[in-house]
This record gives C-alpha cells, structure tokens and sequence, in this order.
C-alpha cells in the first residue's frame, strides 16, 4: 500500500502484504484465470473456498486479484511490468504498489489516445475494466464476509485497496461514476472509534471524505489529551461544551497560583458604545524580583485604526474562557505573548509594520527600513534571524490583540452589541490566530498539506460554532498555530484569490457606504439587458491552465485526498467569495445554504447560540448589521420568525427539514432553530415588494385538490391521481399535523401538496424508491399568479406501487400544478 499518503503523524504504518504467490501471472484474460489454475468461479463467488487446500487457494487468490487484476486494468497496447509490484524488505518478499499511480497515469494517456482513434475500441477497453473490477469486488466481498478465511486479511484488504484506487481513478480523471463499494470507510470508522476518536468527528469524516481517503485518515495520530467519548453522538462532541457554573478557567501548567490579570471593563464598556473595538496592548517589562515576568498590559480603542491588531480564535474547553470574569492567569498571557511575539519573520514581517502601532511608529521612512530589514533576514542563517526575530521587543513596541474572554462584557446590552459587532472585530484585524490544543501539540513543518488540513477540520475548533464565524470573517489572514508556529489553511495556495474578495469584510464601514451606488449601477445594467442581470465570469490565469492541461491524466491519491479536504471547509470558502446585498438570489441563497450546512455540523454549549452565529454570518451589509442587537434582544424560540421577515431570500430547504415550527399564522411552515438536518433543497423562496404584499414566494410544483376528503388529514395516507398523467401518487405524513391544523376540514376544503421537485425528476440513489418530500398544505386559494395555503406537515411522496399494498386505496382527484407557480405559505 505504498501508494497511499504518507502521513507525518501515524499511529500505525499500513499494513504490509506478504508476497504469496508463488508463480507470476500467466499473461493470459482474465476471466479465464481461475479454469486455468483448476477452481470453478461459482463456488468463489458463494463464498466457498475449499476447493483445494488453503495455501494453494491463497496462492491462486493474490496471483489473480493482485497482479491478473493490474495486468488486466492497466494494459491498453502493452501490459505493464509486474515485477514493479514486488518488493523485498527485512521480512522477505512483499506486494508493493509504490508505481501503481504512475502507470495509472500512463494508461490514462493510452486510453484518451485511444478514445481519439476508435471510440467503440475505448469503450470495449473501459467495458472490459469495469467487468474486472465487478469480479475483484464480489469475491473481495465474500473473502471480508467468512469466517475461516484462507488469505491473511492484509492481502484481503490489499484487494480493496487496489479496486478502490481504480475506481477513484475512473472517476478522478475521466469522472466515470461507480456503483461499487469496498467496505474502506466502514472498516476505517471502525478503526476511528477503537482509536477513540469522537463518534461526532468519525460521522464528519464519513461525511465529507470518501472511501480511500476515509480509510487513510484512520491511520493518522490524533495528539489529543484522552478524554472519554462514551456521551458523545455523531452529532456532538459534548467534551467541548461548558457549564459555566462549573467552569474553571485553567493556568498553564498544573499546581500554577500565578494572579489574575485584567484590563478596566468600565472603559471596555465606554469604547463598546461609542461603535469601536476594545484592543489589548501588551508589553514585556521583564521580570520582577522573584524572577516572574512583568507584562504591561493597556486598553486601546482597535476602531480607530485599521488592521492594528491580532484576533484571537480559540476554543473555551482548551481553558482560555472566563465566564465569571474578564481576566486570565498571568501565566496564561505570558505563553500567548511569547508565542505571538517569537513567530517566524517572514511570517510577522508585516504585522510588526501594523500591529501596535501608535502615531510615534507610523512614519514612512521607518516603514522603508523595517520592509528592507526584513527583505535582507529573509535570506540570513536561522540562528541569526533567531536574534532579530523579537525585534519587538528591542524596541518596547506592543503586541496588540482581541481576545473576547477581555474585551466582550459577561452580560447586558453591552454584551449583546459586542456580539453584533464579530463581523467588523474580525474582519478588520491584521489576522486571526487560531488556538487549538491539539494543533499546538503537532509540528506543521513535514506535514502534507492534506494531512494538516484534516487534522485542522477535525479539530475542536473546527467543531464550534463561534469559530466558524471567527475565522469566515478573517478572510485570507487566518492562521492557526501550531508547536513550530502559525501555518495557513494549506488548501487554496496555489489558487492567489483576489484580494478584493475581502472588501465586504475588511473594510465594512467603507463598503456599506458604496452599497447603495453598486444596488443603482446593477439597477441600470439590469434595465439595459432588458431585466437580465449580467455576472461575468472571472478570467482563469493561462499559467494555471496550461497546468491544469499537463496535469488532466495526472491521477496522484495525495491530490485526490487533498481535492476531499477542501469539503471541511468549503462553507467557510464560499464566506470568503465576492458576494453583497445586490448579488444575485441564487449567490445570495448558496451563501445562506452554505451557512446552515456548515453550522449544522458545529455545536455550541447554549444550543440558542447557534442563531447567533448563524444570523451573523448571514448580515452582509451594515443595514442588515444594524437589525442584530435588537434581533439578539428577542426571546430565543422567536428569533428565526423575526429572522426571515427581515430576508429577501430564504432557502427553500426550510420547508422540507425537520425539526419543531411554529404554530402561528404565516410561519407554521418555519422550522424554530437552525438543526442538524441538511438543506437538500438548493432553491430559494423570493420576497414580492411591499407594494405586492411583501409575502415569500415559493416556485415548486404540486397538486391541487379541489375538494379533498377527510381522510387526507385523518388517515395519515392517501392516494393522489395525477390530472395530466393519470398516475398515481402516495402521500404519506411523515410529521403529525400543527396544533392550529388539527381541527377537521371544513366541507368543500381545498388542499395542496408542494413538492420539493417532481417525483422521479431527480437520479435516485442505488436502493431508493423515487420519493421526493413535499409540504400538505390545507385552506388553499388560489389566483391567477399565486396559490395561497396553510402549512399541515411535511410528506413524502412516491409512485404508488401495488405490490406495497396501496391498489385498494380511492385516489383523489389532483390538479397538476408546475414548477413556475408561485406559493404563499401560511
């Protein structure tokens, strides 16, 4: 398994496959193999392998699932050399496949060659591997299922390996879909959990891994202190929440008496409400006659200036939260001081031309020297730039930083409007800092880029909700630090993002000035393209397609795992993307999209503090900023109504998750908080102007019944019939009814079913029945453009089928309504 990543940090190397074959392959198809070496197919294939004696059967097993197999998936002209794919180390011979992503990449470029000269020829050669890879996997299955075995599960799991990697291939390069499955990902949870990792961060990494990679992350170290995981779910990491009650703010290092440090929260409160960031100064003053450190610790306004100071990111279960006061232990400032100030140069260089910086350090002939300074360290002997490296504190310069367990006040109003104001405290900082426990434990230096990215998206900070928001608003500057320093998120350095993407963020106070004049520009371009806004697409450099050319039969496993973990932080990705009040709805709709999917999957000690963040990463100019306080001031169970009445967007997936609703006229159909459940709906629901009512719209298909029984609300079933097709369709509840909807129809009653989408529109997934979900709505009227109705509950429907025992039941009669009408939920 030589192929696979090879992780700085592993708990374990991968397995090692030991050479069983004792004659090479015989050159011949691959079909035939097993008639040639006397062993009937039927019996392999019903999980019988006692034709012959266990030695002799492993032997035949490696020979043909091994080598026939890569002499059968790799050969187009000329079949390649499989004494490549053995080895020998201190154990004696073993199977490697150290060249298998080599030769992968070559048969590709035959294939595509190929493909140019006869199409027929290149599908009977794809043919011929796909029915290559469809035996491997049957009988790989069986070999997993029995008991008694007669391979090693090492040359077992090998088999998989191989078959996995192929299929990973097909896809990766010629995006061929596959239905097979290798069981990696299933054996690599099971790995997960006996290493005890948290069921919450096992179930994200089946998430958004697939199987190849999920199987190599199951092999990496997790440095974290070992902590039960026995109350955890797949939804929550419960070592991460706090009791404040309970809480104990932790010292450095254990037995610590150090005192408690603070800045005066009076003049914390008065630079709150004057609009401006309260900003830690802290300078080293050396040490005290005991020998302890002495810091100079001062509070500044961080709003009068830009990019003047550090945001910290961290997670309060590493210790680093007060919930009883706006203090720390000394010690645990001094390690945060030391560690910021002792970063790398070249990693500093411009923060100590910003960070503190006074009027008495803003002249622009000492900027020149200080860039100049740092230009020529660059190219000096680490021990050296070592010296000039705490060149901060020759000059007495202060390290300036937000650390909210300082600077947001424990409660009242206050503390509310410091909440409201995280998009410009984040976003106006020079960087954020993550601290994370378990990444200060590793080194990043050696460390794949893929291997750091899963170690950052299953950390804990990762797994917050406050910090999601933290480092979206950090934009580009956001590093997280680990034991040899701060590194970055390792996934788009190679993609040079545009530094204006961070406008709308990094300088919010400016943009929300220039809104309105983007709003009447686009206004006008809109008028011209008579109503059709135009969105140009951004230029692709020609360096990088010219890349992306060389690379197109490049197939590497390190890339494909490094492409997957780009998915941990995908939502944060998209925060970073150009994107204001007068975007396009279906930007605006992907952006809140993104939120939730990425919010649902973080967590928070007070579960209300999830709205929090969500509403606040959702606010993208500082009109919507504005509506914040007063949205935080209302009662938890009302703020997601209060929410969607100041949206001119709403995900249509909201209609279809669930979770509890409210019970009110016009928000029966609204789910109370933001939950665990997906939006799998990536469609929006559009506000009309005021002058039309300013109601939501809806554009979905459905059905209308005109005159719809009791039994639709009584029998929890029923049977549709479609007016146009004639088809028929069960409608099944799948939450009981409102309060408000549980009173029995009135005679003549109209009702309606929304659909998510038309039944049978979309693929099914192997295994599904074509069920779609929709929403029964009752009280339904309707318009030439608008059908109004009150929200029931949530259904799923499906072609009814006679042999589910459906046939008996009286369809009723159902007007067919298309995708384009527009609905008015109540």
């Amino acid at each position: 398994m030589d192929h696979l990543p090879n992780f700085k940090y592993k708990s374990e190397p991968y397995p090692r496959v030991p050479l069983l074959s004792s004659q090479p392959y015989d050159g011949l198809e691959f079909d035939g193999y097993q008639n040639r070496r006397g062993f009937l197919l039927t019996p392999l294939y019903n999980r019988d392998f006692s034709q012959k004696p266990r030695e002799e059967t492993a032997d035949f097993l490696q020979t043909w699932l091994f080598y026939g197999a890569i002499r059968e998936l790799l050969t187009v002209d000329e079949p390649p050399d499989l004494g490549l794919f053995i080895e020998m180390d201190d154990y004696g011979f073993r199977a490697s496949t150290r060249h298998l992503e080599r030769l992968i990449s070559v048969w590709a470029v035959k294939i595509e060659a190929l493909a140019k000269k006869s199409v027929e020829e290149c599908r009977a050669q794809l043919t011929r591997v796909g029915v290559a890879l469809n035996t491997i996997n049957k009988i790989y299955h069986n070999l997993l299922i029995v008991p008694d075995s007669p391979l090693p599960w090492e040359v077992t799991l090998s088999f998989g390996v191989l078959g996995c990697t192929m299929d990973h291939a097909l896809k990766d390069i010629f995006n061929l879909g596959r239905g097979r499955t290798w069981g990696l990902d299933s054996l690599a949870a099971t790995r997960m959990a006996a290493a005890g990792w948290c069921p919450r961060d096992v179930a994200v990494a089946q998430e958004f891994l697939s199987e190849l990679p999920m199987f190599c992350a199951s092999f990496m170290e997790r440095r974290t202190v070992p902590f039960d995981h026995w109350n955890c779910s797949s939804a929550t990491c419960l070592l991460n929440n706090i009791d404040e009650k309970t809480y104990v703010t932790q010292h450095r290092t254990q037995g610590c008496r150090c005192h408690m440090v603070g800045v005066d929260q009076s003049e914390v409160h008065r630079i709150i409400e004057k609009g401006g960031i309260p900003v830690i100064w802290i300078t080293s003053s050396g040490v005290d006659a005991y020998g302890s450190p002495v810091l100079d610790i001062k509070l500044k306004n961080g709003g009068l200036m830009m990019n003047t100071y550090i945001a910290i990111s961290h997670v309060w279960s590493d210790g680093l939260g007060n919930p009883h006061a706006n203090t720390l232990p000394l010690c645990q400032l001094q390690s945060l001081y030391d560690r910021l100030v002792d970063m790398s140069w070249n990693e500093t260089l411009h923060v100590l031309n910003t960070t503190g910086q006074d009027i008495e350090y803003n002249g622009q002939t000492e900027k020149k020297i200080i860039e100049g300074i740092g230009k020529a360290f660059k190219f000096m002997a680490p021990g050296l730039q070592r010296v000039v490296d705490p060149i901060r504190e020759y000059r007495k310069k202060p390290l300036a930083i937000w650390l909210d367990t300082f600077c947001v006040p424990l409660e009242g109003q206050n503390r509310k409007l410091a909440i409201a104001n995280m998009a410009k405290i984040y976003s106006t900082a020079h960087m954020t800092i993550v601290l994370d426990s378990e990444l200060q434990a590793l080194e990043a230096k050696g460390c794949l880029d893929e291997e750091l990215a899963i170690h950052i998206g299953l950390s804990g900070w990762q797994r917050r909700a406050w910090t999601f928001q933290e480092g979206a608003l950090s934009t580009q500057w956001l590093r997280f630090l680990f034991r040899d320093g701060p590194a970055q998120l390792p996934l788009w350095k190679k993609e040079n993002p545009d530094q204006s993407i961070a406008l709308g963020y990094t300088m919010p106070g400016f943009t929300d000035g220039i809104e309105r004049m983007q709003g009447k520009a686009l206004n006008l371009t809109t008028k011209r393209l008579n109503g059709t806004p135009h969105y140009s697409r951004p230029d692709v450099p020609k360096s990088r397609l010219e890349e992306m050319e060389r690379n197109k039969f490049t197939f590497a496993l390190q890339s494909y795992t490094l492409e997957e973990t780009k998915k941990f932080f995908s939502g944060m990705k998209l925060m970073w993307s150009a994107t204001h009040i007068y975007s396009h709805p279906d930007v605006l709709a992907a952006r809140i999209i993104a939120i939730w999917e990425t919010m649902r999957l973080r967590a928070t000690s007070k579960e209300s503090d999830k709205f929090i963040c969500f509403a606040t990463m959702c606010a993208l100019s500082g009109s919507q900023r504005q509506h914040l306080p007063a949205l935080f001031s209302e009662d938890e169970h009302v703020r997601m109504r209060c929410w969607v009445q100041l949206q001119s967007i709403v995900p249509s997936g909201l209609l279809f998750i669930p979770g509890q609703r409210y019970d009110e006229p016009g928000f029966r159909w609204l789910p109370m908080g933001v939950y665990r459940e997906p939006l799998v709906d990536d469609e929006y629901a559009e506000r009309e102007s005021e002058a039309e009512g300013g109601a939501l719209l809806f554009s979905k298909p459905g059905w209308i019944m005109d005159d719809a029984p009791v039994r639709c609300l009584q029998d929890g079933m029923f049977v549709v019939s479609d007016s146009v097709t004639s088809l028929r369709y069960t409608v099944e509840q799948i939450d009981a009814p409102s309060k408000s909807s549980s009173f029995a129809l009135v005679q003549g009653e109209a009702m309606a079913v929304v659909l998510m989408c038309r039944v049978g529109e979309r693929p099914p997934e192997e295994g599904d029945n074509i069920k779609e979900m929709g929403a029964l709505l009752r009280s339904v009227s309707q318009t030439p453009s608008r059908i109004r109705g009150d929200f029931v509950c949530r259904v799923r429907v499906g072609l009814c089928i006679e042999s589910e025992g459906h046939s008996g039941a009286v369809p009723v009669p159902g007007r067919t309504i298309y995708g384009s009408q527009k609905w008015i939920l109540g």
